[in-house]
């Protein structure tokens, strides 16, 4: 079984060592790619103590600050060049998420007992669950476990990822467009080290901006958490003349199947 775990990594001092003992705790062997993102602390020097493991890569790569609210996906991409040509599985894991001694061990099992599985994850305690997309649970980007045949699928075939600002959102729709389930398990535990901060709610409005939300479901989430960072944020992408991405046909139809389904609730 080759599993693959990329982890990028950008000052995470504080954390990385704890991400990277978790990944060693791992009742199942992994091959783990650490990319650097031109780290400024002594990321680069924790990095380096743990590098002598025969299942460690290290990629070191400047970093480029650029225009888009996200980098990350360019460092993951950066890390994917690094896939074993045989591997079966991938999985992406950041410097501050830790991850129970048994977490691709369980969710390994999960794929075998489910053939149309393509992309899971486990609980993060530290940071809320929720269902988008009318009704399609979200995997979270941090801890997330993918096929083989489905990382090749949404990357066109390709064991390198295709970058794209919000990769994690994206794919977790693309998975579901391309015929492939997607599941949260909660008895699969992983943990935040780092609480999420403020600023996820101007995130979540300008990713939801890019995919697709019809601006009236949008208005809904936003009065019901009462978050004018989320409007903000769908406001600015909105200006900003962004291209919108092609699962939008299918975000609209999760949406209004959700709303058909709450007006026969109501």
């Amino acid at each position: 079984m080759n599993i693959n775990i990329i982890l990028p990594a950008h000052n995470e001092e504080n954390f990385i060592g704890k991400a990277l003992q978790s990944l060693f705790s791992q009742t199942v062997d992994v091959k783990i790619i650490i990319v650097d993102d031109g780290s400024t602390d002594s990321t680069a020097q924790i990095i380096k103590d743990f590098s002598s493991f025969h299942q460690v890569k290290v990629v070191t790569r400047k970093r480029k600050e650029n225009k888009d609210i996200l980098t990350v996906s360019f460092v993951i991409g950066e890390g994917s060049k690094y896939i074993d040509d045989d591997f079966d599985f991938i999985g992406i894991l950041d410097a501050d998420t830790i991850l129970e001694p048994q977490y691709y061990e369980k969710l390994i099992k999960k794929f075998k007992e489910n053939s149309k599985l393509g992309l899971c994850g486990g609980k993060y305690i530290g940071q809320p669950h929720s269902t988008w997309f009318g009704g399609l649970p979200y995997i979270y980007g941090c801890n997330r476990l993918y096929s083989r045949k489905c990382w090749l699928a949404i990357n066109n075939g390709d064991k390198e990822m295709i970058p794209l600002p919000t990769w994690d959102t994206y794919h977790n729709i693309q998975a579901n467009m391309l015929g492939f389930e997607t599941r949260f398990y909660g008895d699969v535990i992983s943990y935040a080290l780092r609480p999420s901060g403020e600023g996820n709610d101007w995130r979540m409005g300008y990713v939801s901006y890019l995919i697709g939300y019809y601006g009236w479901f949008m208005l809904m989430r936003i009065v019901r958490k009462r978050s004018l960072l989320m409007l903000a944020g769908y406001l600015r992408a909105w200006f900003s003349g962004l291209k919108q991405y092609p699962i939008k046909p299918y975000v609209r139809h999760l949406q209004l199947k959700r709303m058909k389904r709450i007006m026969k609730i109501c």
